[in-house]
């Protein structure tokens, strides 16, 4: 905080200083947002860091105020009400409209609800697929490359394919959750599908992505554990245009990244099945890993939602787990990953065709780009606004997606390697905190 005038003669001129500025003034009168213009007049007179230490001069010191600027600042203020109840406001309907304080229903809750379907269904116990064959929608045949190995999908009737506008959770014979996919659970709040679809475009532009040999892209966030060669615990740093950008841009373009994932983390947790949400918490208590976070921000809780129509703070609310991901048209073939935690989650925040020419749908062609569970014999059609919890330690993978297909989301992941690497780190550095902050706050 600036240090506090010593008497009223720099108290009067801090208060003329501001008077006399048109530009301020003027900013006052519109209910503008004059923070830094207030703050850069505090530099000599060393009186004004906020808008709320100003008004608590102006208030005390009514008699020392020039009229005008007396005016102008109730304007101003009244305006900074009204914005600040209008975000309280905001943030409220987003909050109920997308159930994030709300406690997460079991599989059989959800289903009672009558709009998901809940299935029984037990794995294969073994599938014959080998790792790195690639996966096709039946009708897209055309899309593989000679002599490649794929797999079509349905491979027949006993496989299970879930339409765009259906959602249901599968469950084993032990009543285990295996699959959840619920669709529409922003439907109400298209603007905020608009601004994490932004987010997600310019991450793609400005990061570099991960696992180069898969199709699009996918751009890692938060902690990771280095490069192949040289595992060392650490915060992501995939900005590929970073000597260029100002420490304020890259902040900011983090700190959008943060918050984007933070809403996915507890719009998932909230949404899907209380058996995949209490598991995956309790997996992370029990890691220990630190909570995502941005260089220059050691904190592990809160998030900010640049919108356009103003930025809405979210200051007490959870941010995501240590790892998480944006994706753009990104396909994999068969595989499988080892977590520490028994799910994933994912939200596919876009499915468009651009392009109809190019994506030439007809003759039993689909669009493709669609999440295939071998094991469990299913195929999820890709759809804007779906929630997705999944098992990715059985083998599963998309399909190859036609041209002119625009695919979008977020992703939640526990990678064991990284757990890996964080024990190691913490067995060397011996607390948590302190490695944390160091690692968040050092310079490149």
């Amino acid at each position: 905080m600036a240090p506090q005038p010593t008497d009223q003669t720099h108290l009067r001129q801090y208060f003329e200083h501001l008077a006399g500025n048109s530009t301020v003034m003027h900013a006052l009168q519109i209910g503008a947002d004059v923070g830094e213009d207030l703050l850069a007049f505090g530099d000599k007179p060393g009186l004004a860091n906020s808008v709320s230490h100003p008004k608590s001069l102006t208030t005390k010191n009514a008699g020392l105020v020039p009229g005008s600027l007396h005016q102008a600042l109730e304007v101003y203020f009244l305006q900074c009400r009204r914005r600040k109840n209008a975000a309280r406001s905001e943030k409220r309907t987003i909050a109920r409209v997308l159930g994030l304080y709300a406690t997460p229903l079991s599989a059989k809750s959800l289903a009672d609800t009558g709009t998901v379907r809940m299935v029984t269904c037990d794995r294969s116990a073994k599938t014959s697929y080998k790792r790195g064959t690639l996966l096709v929608d039946r009708g897209n045949e055309d899309l593989v490359g000679s002599g490649d190995t794929a797999l079509s999908v349905p491979v027949d009737d006993s496989w299970y394919v879930i339409e765009p506008d259906e959602s249901i959770i599968f469950v084993d014979s032990k009543g285990s959750v295996t699959l959840a996919v619920l669709r529409g659970k922003c439907g109400q709040h298209p603007d905020l599908l608009t601004y994490v679809n932004s987010i997600i475009d310019e991450a793609v532009n400005d990061h570099k992505g991960t696992r180069p040999t898969h199709g699009g892209e996918l751009v890692q966030f938060g902690w990771n554990a280095g490069p192949h060669h040289a595992r060392v615990f650490g915060l992501v740093n995939n900005l590929t245009n970073k000597k260029k950008l100002s420490m304020t841009t890259r902040q900011q373009k983090d700190s959008r990244a943060l918050g984007i994932l933070a809403l996915s983390w507890n719009l998932l947790i909230a949404s899907l099945p209380a058996e995949v949400s209490t598991s995956c918490i309790e997996a992370i208590s029990e890691a220990g890993l630190p909570a995502m976070t941005v260089k220059g921000n050691d904190l592990d809780f809160g998030y900010t939602l640049d919108l356009p129509g103003g930025p809405l703070c979210f200051l007490t609310a959870e941010r995501a787990p240590s790892e998480a991901y944006m994706s753009q048209n990104y396909e994999s073939p068969i595989h499988t990953d080892q977590l520490y935690a028994p799910y994933a989650m994912n939200w596919v925040t876009l499915h468009a065709i651009m392009d109809p020419e190019q994506c030439q749908l007809h003759g039993g062609r689909s669009s493709g780009g669609n999440y295939v569970d071998v094991s469990l014999k299913v195929v999820v059609k890709c759809a804007t606004d779906t929630v997705m919890s999944m098992q990715p330690c059985f083998q599963h993978g998309t399909t190859l997606a036609r041209d002119g297909v625009c695919r979008q989301g977020t992703a939640i992941n526990f990678s064991r390697h990284i757990k890996q690497a964080f024990n190691e780190a913490i067995a060397i550095e011996g607390d948590v905190r302190a490695m944390v902050t160091r690692l968040v706050e050092e310079e490149e």
